[in-house]
């Protein structure tokens, strides 16, 4: 898993490189950024606390879905033939870049699980149940 956000990160880079030499482009480059920064952040997560997972979890969903929410808002305007134009490369660029924060947000999922993390199950946090936690029942028959 930590090649396949290695990748993310490295191609959310290259839209965010492709997107600052834009200057109507720069806001999709920051978003892009940011992606690339979660997508890095994910590769290393060893030591990473739950707050600050929890935090990184709840980032990797807003710009998710401001991709989403992005690309369906420049839908309608699109015409025949938009993907042979410049609005192809805005278009593409945060559609692929939201399916591709699923994976990361997945990551963070499981650190926050914390199946088989000991520095995760023997923490205070652990104790209490979290927004992206196993539910006890479920864990007591596994």
């Amino acid at each position: 898993m930590r090649m396949v956000s290695a990748i993310i990160a490295f191609v959310l880079l290259v839209f965010t490189v492709l997107h600052v030499f834009i200057p109507n482009h720069l806001f999709a480059a920051a978003v892009y950024g940011v992606g690339a920064f979660l997508a890095l952040v994910t590769v290393r997560p060893r030591g990473m606390g739950i707050y600050t997972a929890r935090f990184f979890a709840l980032s990797t969903t807003v710009v998710m879905f401001f991709c989403f929410a992005a690309f369906f808002t420049m839908a309608p305007g699109f015409e025949d033939g938009w993907h042979r134009t410049g609005a192809a490369l805005e278009g593409f660029g945060m559609l692929l870049s939201a399916f591709l924060m699923i994976p990361i947000l997945s990551c963070y999922s499981c650190v926050l699980k914390g199946e088989g993390c000991d520095h995760l199950k023997n923490s205070e946090d652990s104790k209490r149940g979290a927004f992206f936690s196993v539910p006890k029942d479920l864990q007591q028959h596994s």
